[in-house]
């Protein structure tokens, strides 16, 4: 390790890779893509800011969606992300393999990877799989925050250790074929196991933390992490403060206590076909709500420093090959103090390079690593 290297032009001269963002929900509702904005977390303009050239763009209908127009809605965002894409072709393009990528890039655009959260836009269809596939989507996230009858959840009782069901499986294995990576955030430690069972290629976490360090069920533990490092695979690390740090999240909660009855109706009425006008109307609460969040976390608020931490404890675990960028911006309320949106990417790298790490190591960390799996499965 060394000290003598310059961050920002590490950073700069990077392929810098966030894996996770939930930027569609905006642009469903008319989000000028294309301008820099206060609000928000991603733009055109912000992501170049922060030196991202590749962005991966999560397509996550309701969990209250109901059966029968769930692939629908899945493919509403997918088409609506392909539009968008193509409104700004000398600033961004959809990606389909990583020389596609690499090429982009090579140009001065933004490379657009579209995924898929929750596998249940598929209803139960491996023609809609490959559908999806066809559309560009080049990973899918097999469950969201409810279980589905082929994938348990993390967020559901593990006193049932489910894995995946024999239909799970051939999701997998038909995955495999297609040349799509899957991404296990977000399913049960059962269901997490039987996917590296079965796959025949390195998987991604696309943004999960490590549960040593918080304890939230959304967070892989040790073993996991290696088992995903044995697999070949790697995960990118959320900036979500309750994933994040346990003294947060902590704090956060008794928070939370207060706002059970908005949270709820937020959960059970939103949708993605929402108007920005009643988006503003339902969410009015927000400018509160997270005052309210950021005073009782105070000094317990994460930054920059405790993503690097998660990256630290994975990288002395099982080296620095198997860790990466997982923001989730625009699908959470609060980031970090001083990541407050995707131009302030850079300031990771700054702590990485504080703590020492090498820039070859920085580089693997902020998008070789998701460039070897992305390179080796969608070939």
């Amino acid at each position: 390790m060394t000290r003598n290297i310059d961050p920002d032009r590490i950073h700069e001269t990077s392929l810098v890779a966030d894996l996770h963002c939930d930027t569609v929900l905006q642009m469903k509702r008319g989000y000028d893509f294309s301008r820099r904005h206060e609000s928000y977390h991603v733009d055109i303009p912000r992501l170049k800011a922060g030196g991202i050239n590749l962005q991966a763009f999560a397509c996550c209908a309701s969990i209250f969606t109901p059966e029968g127009q769930r692939f629908g809605k899945a493919d509403s965002m997918v088409k609506c992300l392909i539009s968008e894409m193509a409104k700004h072709p000398g600033d961004i393009a959809v990606c389909r393999d990583a020389s596609d990528a690499e090429e982009i890039i090579a140009s001065g655009r933004i490379a657009a990877l579209l995924a898929i959260e929750n596998g249940m836009a598929i209803e139960n269809s491996l023609e809609n799989l490959e559908y999806f596939h066809h559309q560009g989507v080049r990973y899918m996230t097999l469950t969201h925050c409810q279980s589905l009858d082929w994938c348990r959840s993390c967020s559901d009782s593990e006193n049932e250790p489910a894995g995946l069901s024999e239909f799970g499986r051939e999701v997998v294995r038909t995955m495999n074929r297609l040349g799509m990576i899957i991404d296990v955030s977000h399913i049960s430690k059962a269901s997490f196991f039987d996917v590296l069972e079965t796959s025949s290629q390195p998987v991604i976490a696309s943004h999960s933390n490590v549960y040593s360090i918080s304890p939230h069920n959304r967070n892989l533990n040790d073993d996991q992490i290696r088992a995903l490092a044995q697999n070949g695979g790697m995960m990118g690390i959320n900036f979500w403060g309750d994933i994040l740090s346990k003294k947060y999240a902590e704090a956060a909660s008794a928070v939370y206590k207060n706002y059970l009855k908005e949270l709820k109706d937020i959960d059970e009425h939103y949708s993605e076909d929402m108007n920005e006008e009643e988006y503003q109307r339902r969410f009015a609460f927000l400018g509160r709500f997270i005052a309210e969040v950021s005073a009782a976390a105070g000094d317990n608020m994460p930054s920059s420093a405790t993503v690097v931490d998660h990256i630290d404890y994975i990288v002395r675990l099982v080296g620095p090959d198997h860790v990466g960028l997982g923001s989730g911006f625009d699908g959470i309320f609060i980031p970090p103090s001083d990541l407050r949106d995707c131009s302030q990417m850079p300031n990771i790298t700054r702590e990485m390079n504080r703590r020492g790490y090498g820039e070859n190591d920085i580089r693997k960390i902020l998008g070789g690593n998701f460039m070897r799996v992305f390179r080796q499965v969608c070939s």
